[in-house]
C-alpha cells in the first residue's frame, strides 16, 4: 500500500532535485562569466560537498529530536530562504560581488539539503508498506535519472536562452513549490509525543543530573546509527557489499568514462553525453523494470540483488575489452538495469532491517560513509588509471562487485525471516 504523503514526498523531492540542478548550472555559469576564474568556480561543488558531509555528522543528532516532515520542511524552507536572499544579492550588487558571500549561502543551503536524503529514505518505508515499498524506491528512482539525466541537459539549454539570472529566478520558484507541498506530508508514526513522556518518566525515576544526562543523550544520539551498522548483521553485510560497490562505481563517472572515450575507443568529448545517456536509460529501464517486477522480485529480493551484481560484472568485463564505439554504448545501456535492480533492492533491504525510529540515524551514518568512501576512492581510482590504464580500471570494478557478491553470498542465510526478528531484538537491546 501507497499512501497519498509518498506522492507529495516524491513530488516535492522530484522538484527540489531539478530545482538544485537548475540553481548549479545558473550559478556555475554565473561565477564562470563574471570571474573568468575555474579556480573560483570550483569552489561551488566544494563547499556543497563539505556541507553536506558536515550536514550528514550531525543529522543523527536532529533526526532524533524532530519529526521527519518537520525537518523536511524546515529544510526546504531554509533553502528557500537563502536562495532568495542570494538572489537579491546578485539582483542588487551585478558587478565587483563579493564571493565569499555567494559560497557563504552556498555553504548553508547544502547543509540544509544534507539532511533531506536521510529523511527522505526513512519517511518512504512509513508511506510504503509491503509490496508498496520496493516499488515506492522503483519510482523514487526512476525519478531521479530523469531528474540527472533531463536536467543537466536541459538546465544548460534554459541558461543559453534566458540567462543565468534568470534561470536562477526559475530554481526559486521550484523551491517554492517544493516547500508548500512539502506541508502536505504527513507521518503516520509519530514518535515525537512517546518520546517525550518516556524522557520526562526516565527523568522522573532517575533524578540525575541534567549536565551529565544531556552528554550521555549527544553521544547517544550521536553514535547510535554506527553502532547499529557495527552489530546488526543484516545492515553491516549490506554496508560492506554498499562501500565494495561505491568505490567499483566511482570507475563510471564522467571523468573516467571521458577518459575511456579518448583513450580506448579514441573518440571525441562529444561521445561522453552519448555514453552518459546511454547509461541513464538503461538506468530508467531498471527501475521501471522493479515497478513492473515487484511482486517476483520481492520474494527474494537479497537473491535477485546478487543476480544484478552478477550480470553487472560479465558486462563490466566486456566493457573493459571493447574498443567498439557502438558496442560500448550497447554495454553501457546494458550495465543500467542490473545497476538499478540491485541498488533498489539494497534499499529496500535496508529500509527493511531496522525498526523506524532507529532508521533514520542509521541512514545518516551511511550517508556520511558513502561520502567519505567516493572521496577517497576517487583519488585511488584516479591513480589506479594512471598507473595502468583505463581498462585495467573497470575490471577492478568488476572484481570489487565480484568480492561484494562474495560477501553477500557468505551472508545470504542473515537475510532469512527468522534472522530478521533476532536482529530486530539485538537492535532494540543496543538502544537500552
Amino acid at each position: 500500500m501507497i499512501t497519498r504523503s509518498f506522492y507529495y514526498l516524491w513530488g516535492t523531492q522530484t522538484l527540489s532535485n531539478m530545482a538544485d540542478i537548475i540553481y548549479l548550472m545558473g550559478l556555475i555559469s554565473l561565477v564562470l562569466n563574471s570571474t573568468d576564474s575555474l579556480m573560483i568556480t570550483i569552489f561551488v561543488p566544494l563547499f556543497r560537498f563539505f556541507s553536506k558531509t558536515l550536514s550528514g555528522l550531525l543529522a543523527p543528532l536532529v533526526l532524533s529530536r524532530y519529526r521527519l516532515p518537520t525537518i523536511l520542511l524546515v529544510s526546504q524552507f531554509g533553502q528557500f530562504v537563502l536562495f532568495a536572499m542570494l538572489l537579491f544579492y546578485l539582483w542588487m550588487v551585478p558587478e565587483e560581488r563579493s564571493y565569499p558571500i555567494v559560497f557563504l549561502i552556498v555553504f548553508g543551503m547544502s547543509f540544509l539539503d544534507g539532511w533531506t536524503n536521510p529523511v527522505r529514505n526513512a519517511l518512504v518505508p512509513r508511506l510504503a508498506l509491503g509490496e508498496g515499498l520496493m516499488k515506492a524506491n522503483g519510482l523514487i528512482s526512476v525519478s531521479d535519472h530523469i531528474v540527472k539525466c533531463a536536467g543537466w541537459a536541459l538546465s544548460g539549454v534554459i541558461v543559453v536562452l534566458i540567462g543565468s539570472q534568470s534561470t536562477l529566478t526559475l530554481a526559486l520558484v521550484c523551491y517554492f513549490i517544493a516547500m508548500v507541498f512539502t506541508a502536505f506530508i504527513k507521518d503516520p508514526l509519530d514518535m515525537s509525543i512517546e518520546k517525550k513522556k518516556q524522557l520526562d518518566k526516565e527523568e522522573n525515576l532517575k533524578g540525575t543530573d541534567k549536565t551529565t544526562e544531556g552528554k550521555e543523550s549527544f553521544w547517544s544520539d550521536f553514535s547510535e546509527g554506527w553502532k547499529i551498522i557495527g552489530h546488526n548483521r543484516r545492515i553491516r553485510t549490506l554496508t560492506i557489499i554498499d562501500t565494495l560497490d561505491t568505490i567499483g562505481g566511482t570507475a563510471w563517472i564522467g571523468v573516467f568514462v571521458l577518459a575511456f572515450v579518448k583513450q580506448v575507443l579514441n573518440r571525441d568529448e562529444s561521445w561522453l553525453g552519448l555514453m552518459n545517456g546511454s547509461f541513464f536509460t538503461g538506468s530508467i529501464v531498471g527501475g521501471l523494470l522493479v515497478v513492473a517486477l515487484v511482486k517476483r522480485l520481492q520474494k527474494r529480493s537479497f537473491i535477485f540483488m546478487l543476480l544484478g551484481f552478477t550480470v553487472y560484472i560479465l558486462l563490466a568485463v566486456f566493457f573493459a575489452f571493447n574498443t567498439h564505439p557502438l558496442l560500448a554504448l550497447v554495454l553501457m545501456t546494458l550495465t543500467g538495469p542490473p545497476i538499478e535492480i540491485a541498488a533498489v533492492i539494497r534499499r529496500t533491504l535496508f529500509q527493511q532491517s531496522i525498526n523506524a525510529i532507529q532508521l533514520p540515524k542509521v541512514l545518516a551514518a551511511l550517508d556520511v560513509m558513502v561520502n567519505l568512501t567516493f572521496s577517497v576512492s576517487l583519488l585511488m581510482l584516479g591513480w589506479f588509471a594512471d598507473r595502468f590504464g583505463m581498462a585495467n580500471l573497470y575490471l577492478l570494478a568488476a572484481l570489487l562487485t565480484t568480492v561484494a557478491v562474495i560477501v553477500g553470498l557468505f551472508n545470504r542465510n542473515t537475510f532469512s525471516k527468522t534472522e530478521v526478528l533476532k536482529e530486530s531484538k539485538e537492535d532494540k537491546s543496543i538502544t537500552t
